[in-house]
C-alpha cells in the first residue's frame, strides 16, 4: 500500500518537469534511480533522513508537512477528495473549518470552565467536538498558506525558518 508520503512523492517529481530528472533527484538523496522509483511507489519505505532529503531536494512544503505527520503525528495539510484542489476551495475550505470552530467557542469556554466532575455528557461531547474541530481547522490553515503561496510564486520555507529562528519552541 502506498503511504501518504509516498503519493506526495510522486505529485511533486511529477511536478518538476525541466527544472529537474529523477536522476538529479535520486543524485541529490544519495539512493538510485531504481530506489528512487520504490520509494515513489510506496514499494520500499523512506526514512525519515531520506524524507527530510527528498523534500529538500525537491523545495516540497508538502513532502514536509506529510514528513511531519509521519514522524511526529501532528496535524498535515487536509486534502479533501471531494473538493478541487485550487487556492479558492483551499480558502473556502479553510473559513469553513475557521467558522466550526468558532460557533463552539462560547459553549466550549463555558464548558472547560466546568469542573469535570460536574460537567454533563452534552458539555463532555462539545468538548470533544471543539478539539476535533480546532485540529481540521489547522489541516485547513496548513492547505491554504501552501496553496496561496504556490500561486503567488513564493518559497514559504525561507518564512518557516524565520519564524522558527525567532518564535520556534
Amino acid at each position: 500500500m502506498q503511504s501518504k508520503f509516498s503519493e506526495q512523492l510522486t505529485l511533486a517529481l511529477d511536478g518538476i518537469q525541466g527544472s529537474l530528472t529523477h536522476k538529479q533527484v535520486a543524485g541529490k538523496v544519495h539512493v538510485s534511480v531504481g530506489q528512487l522509483s520504490r520509494l515513489k511507489n510506496g514499494t520500499r519505505n523512506i526514512d525519515k533522513p531520506t524524507r527530510i532529503s527528498l523534500a529538500d531536494a525537491l523545495q516540497s512544503t508538502w513532502l514536509n508537512f506529510s514528513g511531519a505527520r509521519e514522524d511526529y503525528r501532528i496535524p498535515s495539510f487536509m486534502k479533501n477528495k471531494t473538493k478541487h484542489n485550487d487556492v479558492m476551495a483551499a480558502l473556502f475550505q479553510q473559513r469553513k473549518e475557521e467558522n466550526e470552530r468558532r460557533q463552539l467557542e462560547d459553549a466550549f469556554d463555558e464548558a472547560i470552565g466546568t469542573k469535570p466532575e460536574l460537567r454533563s455528557p452534552q458539555q463532555q461531547q462539545l468538548i470533544r467536538d471543539y478539539f476535533k474541530e480546532y485540529v481540521e481547522e489547522i489541516g485547513a490553515e496548513n492547505t491554504d498558506i501552501v496553496m496561496k503561496a504556490q500561486y503567488a510564486g513564493v518559497q514559504l520555507q525561507s518564512y518557516f525558518d524565520k519564524y522558527n529562528d525567532q518564535y520556534g519552541g
